[in-house]
């Protein structure tokens, strides 16, 4: 077993959480293992995608030793929209 970090978004603040994980492990595993949508519940995973430094992964990838999974969720407005909407609000 080894130690995970998992970062995740909750009001626009980054968090994370350790989690324990056994070897062979995948990203499918690691979400029904830990139960995520009781520990971030607003979570629903099938509008998620987990990565891992960055980079999406298919819930086959198997979790190594030292890798940081994020937890992304949908883009709800483009991010150009969303930086002129706050640059005309200041």
């Amino acid at each position: 077993m080894f130690d995970i970090l998992f970062y995740y978004t909750d009001s626009d603040k980054i968090k994370s959480i350790i989690f324990k994980v056994k070897e062979g492990c995948t990203i499918h595993d690691f979400v029904l293992l830990n139960n995520l949508s009781v520990v971030i519940p607003k979570m629903n995973y099938n509008n998620y995608k987990i990565g891992v430094f960055g980079k999406i992964k298919k819930p086959d990838y198997i979790i190594k030793e030292n890798d940081r999974l994020e937890l992304y969720s949908p883009i709800t407005i483009d991010p150009k929209i969303r930086r002129k909407n706050i640059a005309t609000s200041r």
